[in-house]
């Protein structure tokens, strides 16, 4: 199916010109979006309670709505879910977008009409200004990976499911129709066959666009296929799927039935087989021309492993800021994670970081943004949520005309987040102490460092007593592993999807939190002030450790 280049390319400009518009005055676009907002929703539940028919500019939405995080939302979004009407917003939800939250209970973020519509809106400005800078990307076909779309339905059958299957079903139709992976691949439930069905199809195809959110998910698609190349080039000339990998009967059926021997394909895969090479994307989607991903914060580092397989000349381009909760930004170049703030899909405060502990903390709106700064972000959305803490920081990088340019740096507030897990310290402290209590073993001290070049968290334990069963903590590290993906869904998707690596154990040496908690008052500080960091990104001194135990190994 040839591209009409033409057409696409008056569509591009077209919508490209619309949108440098509306972000040229962001002031009067942000004040439309909350006023309209805000009247729209005036006689929802949460809009009679926050008197919103009487606001009337910034500062009286500010005094009427406070700061909250999801916690504040959860009671209304459990009316949504039990069949309430009006209750967030005048148009009822027609799903929700499933994500962690900060103890063992999900997040369901409501999502509405209004709301989807944005995202087709950003997502089609995405692939139109991908066009704009590299024409060639879409001559081929396009490989993305995504969630199913439903994963369950509330008590009043309202469906739940994955933000990146909203976000991708809402692509435009001619990026819909180069789609190389049918929609079925998506509800395969054992992830290494979904990764093997995936690449099994897409290696044999000619793939310009490989584009999904985490780049740890690309690297796991692309070494499942290296993995098992000899599987993969005898399931292309044969053209099945080998039933070496667990697939339900009628997803099998529908798959196989589309495809068909393809041995001139199979022939030159063979070659790398047999002489021992790695089966590299850089050799077989040769035309390969744009790698959409997230760029920014810690999943960032992974990018560094892309150069094994890919060839050095190929861009990638980070897909924008979004959460479950909305769609935040539009990158417009290969250049860092940074993107446009998009100012007509959400209301957005912002909190200086060194303010963030204040009881009143001064917010900003997007024209008061200084380029360098990282600010804690405040959301209002068309799906409901009013001035929501987001537990996100990001930076300021610059401005595309009078609209600032964030990147995100981080989650906040003790959570790590190395593939899209979202791990609370809540989570931890809960896992550890639930693990502890059921191997019967007793921690004098520990926490958890995120190690984002291994993908993995590392759990530092002082133990009461010196003399310990290496059976136990083994024992300690699965019911570990175990309690944290019953309290987290993401951290247990991430884990069952191989994204995330199993953790391992660091017992320390005697003593080793002593020396920590005595060095922290080396220049003044008083003991009031000192907060221990149970989940971090800081790593472990080696010369601390004296055991670790990982993988179901014991090393000394």
């Amino acid at each position: 199916m040839r591209l009409d280049r033409r057409s696409v390319s008056t569509l591009s400009r077209r919508i490209w010109q619309t949108w440098e518009h509306v972000t040229s005055n962001p002031t009067k676009g942000q004040q439309n979006f909350l006023s309209q907002l805000l009247r729209r929703n005036q006689s929802t539940v949460f809009g009679k309670e926050h008197g919103f028919a009487s606001i009337q500019n910034i500062d009286d939405y500010r005094r009427q709505v406070p700061i909250a995080d999801y916690e504040r939302f959860r009671p209304y979004v459990e009316q949504i879910s039990a069949g309430a009407r009006r209750v967030l917003t005048r148009e009822q939800p027609f799903m929700f977008t499933l994500t962690s939250g900060t103890t063992g209970e999900a997040k369901l973020i409501p999502v509405t009409k209004a709301a989807q519509t944005i995202h087709g809106k950003l997502t089609t400005l995405w692939y139109c200004r991908a066009f704009l800078d590299h024409k060639r990307c879409f001559d081929g076909k396009v490989l993305g990976v995504v969630s199913p779309s439903v994963e369950g339905l509330t008590r009043a059958g309202i469906p739940y499911g994955s933000a990146s299957a909203l976000i991708y079903g809402s692509s435009p139709p001619w990026v819909k129709r180069r789609r190389a992976i049918p929609h079925e691949v998506s509800e395969i439930k054992d992830f290494t066959a979904k990764y093997y069905v995936t690449m099994r199809l897409g290696v044999e195809q000619d793939i310009s666009f490989f584009g999904t959110p985490n780049p740890s998910t690309i690297l796991k698609l692309v070494e499942t296929a290296d993995h098992f190349k000899e599987e993969m080039v005898k399931d292309i000339r044969e053209g099945g799927i080998s039933h070496h990998f667990e697939l339900a009967d009628d997803i099998r059926q529908k798959l196989v039935s589309r495809l068909s021997a393809n041995p001139k394909r199979s022939k030159e895969l063979d070659r790398f087989v047999s002489e021992g090479q790695n089966l590299r994307p850089a050799e077989y989607w040769p035309r390969l021309k744009l790698i959409g991903c997230w760029k920014g914060g810690t999943v960032g580092v992974r990018l560094r492993e892309f150069d094994r397989w890919f060839a050095k000349e190929t861009p990638v381009r980070d897909l924008g800021y979004m959460a479950s909760e909305a769609q935040i930004s539009l990158p417009i170049s290969d250049r860092g994670a940074a993107g446009i703030l998009a100012i007509d899909a959400n209301f957005y405060e912002f909190i200086p970081e060194e303010e963030i502990a204040s009881e009143q903390p001064n917010t900003l709106t997007c024209e008061e943004l200084r380029e360098g700064e990282t600010y804690y972000l405040i959301l209002t959305t068309p799906g409901g949520l009013y001035r929501y803490d987001i537990n996100d920081v990001v930076r300021v990088t610059g401005f595309h005309g009078k609209t600032s340019l964030i990147e995100f740096v981080r989650k906040d507030r003790e959570v790590t987040n190395l593939t899209g897990e979202k791990l609370h310290v809540n989570q931890f402290i809960q896992a550890i102490e639930d693990a502890q209590r059921a191997v019967g073993l007793q921690a004098r001290y520990y926490r958890a460092f995120a190690d984002s070049e291994k993908s993995r968290y590392a759990v530092l334990v002082e133990l009461e007593d010196a003399r310990f069963d290496n059976k136990q903590l083994l024992s300690l590290l699965t019911a570990l592993d175990q309690r944290l993906q019953q309290l987290n869904i993401e951290y247990a998707q991430k884990r069952l999807s191989l994204r995330l690596a199993p953790p391992v154990l660091w017992v320390m040496k005697p003593g080793t939190f002593e020396r920590h908690y005595n060095a922290s008052f080396r220049h003044g500080r008083r003991d009031t002030q000192f907060k221990a960091q149970l989940l971090s990104e800081t790593p472990a001194d080696p010369i601390d450790i004296l055991l670790a135990i990982e993988d179901s190994k014991v090393k000394r």
